[in-house]
């Protein structure tokens, strides 16, 4: 009889985790099923519908406006091109775009999805990106959700950008990875810090798995994530993954917070971004 190796046992822990995984997916479906009550009233739907939301409260979701920052994405207003966070930040991304104003009902569907234990709102979030990434035409190689550390993990049971990535991979046929990217460090709760804050935290919390540098090198990357904010933590990203190999780092999120940020018309040392 063959002996038992350690990659043998991990392989086989491996197999029983993905087994328990699906279990639990499936289980959440049947206890939590799609297409039934609005996600923000709770009203029942007449039909079924991939966008969970009744007639009433979709217009109450205010999408980004096409007239926003060609890199970062944030709301601009008049003719200009960049907002100042672009040009006076090194930030690491080339480009980024969410499909929401972070604001009102989206604020409070997105909470209760982070931190109420309601992970079946990722079904319907993701078919809302997957909706706008068809529209950017962006060609990428495969998709990486931002990590969570292992405590966050442990204390809410789920990351959030990793249910929305595959959700979103399975609309878009595309190729998820959440095996390369890794939060080596947990790191302080970004929402109550400032900007300068918010860079300071992050320094230095994600890392990628060596084993896969080299699927890695010269690839496109979309990164997933429910909230940009400052930028902080995609820049972060991206700056990691572009270190081990990455050629370009795009980003795509649920929603944008109205962050104050200036604007500029030109952009010093601009490369093209769209």
């Amino acid at each position: 009889m063959k002996n038992r190796t350690v990659e043998d046992s991990k392989v086989e822990s491996k197999g029983i985790k993905k087994w328990g995984r699906s279990i639990l997916n499936k289980l959440d479906k049947l206890f939590f099923p799609n297409n039934i009550k609005c996600l923000l009233c709770g009203r029942d739907l007449p039909s079924k519908q991939n966008i969970e939301f009744c007639d009433k409260c979709l217009p109450k979701l205010e999408k980004m406006s096409d007239k926003c920052c060609a890199r970062c994405g944030a709301n601009l207003v008049g003719e200009e091109k960049f907002c100042l966070n672009c040009q006076n930040n090194e930030l690491d991304f080339d480009i980024a775009r969410s499909v929401f104003k972070f604001d009102g009902e989206m604020k409070k569907l997105i909470h209760n999805f982070k931190y109420n234990n309601k992970p079946y709102i990722s079904s319907t979030l993701a078919f809302c990106m997957a909706d706008l990434f068809n529209t950017l035409k962006w060609k990428v190689n495969f998709v990486i959700p931002v990590p969570s550390s292992k405590e966050t993990l442990k204390e809410r049971g789920y990351n959030q950008a990793e249910l929305l990535a595959k959700e979103f991979c399975e609309l878009t046929n595309l190729e998820l990875n959440t095996q390369i990217l890794r939060k080596i460090k947990h790191t302080q709760q970004q929402a109550n810090l400032g900007f300068k804050e918010r860079k300071e935290n992050l320094s230095g919390s994600f890392d990628i798995d060596l084993s896969w540098r080299k699927e890695l090198k010269g690839k496109t990357i979309l990164l997933i994530d429910d909230v940009i904010t400052s930028c902080s933590t995609i820049s972060e990203c991206a700056k990691i993954l572009k270190k081990r190999g990455a050629a370009r780092v795009l980003v795509l999120a649920v929603a944008r917070a109205n962050y104050k940020i200036p604007v500029q018309n030109d952009l010093k040392n601009a490369k093209s971004f769209v």
